[in-house]
């Protein structure tokens, strides 16, 4: 009786875990989903190529493009 306890409380135990990891990525979703900037991953550039980078952080819409940087 006792052996069916611990593997009751061992079960219980992953079982809370596994909320727990599920509700902390759900709300990290929602976090940055409602966040104003997007990542543009990839070489792009400005117009008239004066800036380039292959990772962007960008709030609203620009020019950034890979035909920017010919």
């Amino acid at each position: 009786m006792k052996k069916k306890i611990n593997v009751f409380k061992k079960l219980s135990l992953v079982t809370m875990k596994s909320i727990l990891a599920i509700m902390l990525i759900a709300s990290c979703l929602v976090l940055l989903n409602s966040c104003s900037y997007h990542v543009k991953v990839g070489k792009k550039c400005t117009p008239n190529a004066t800036k380039w980078s292959y990772l962007w952080f960008v709030k609203g819409d620009t020019d950034l493009s890979k035909a920017n940087c010919d």
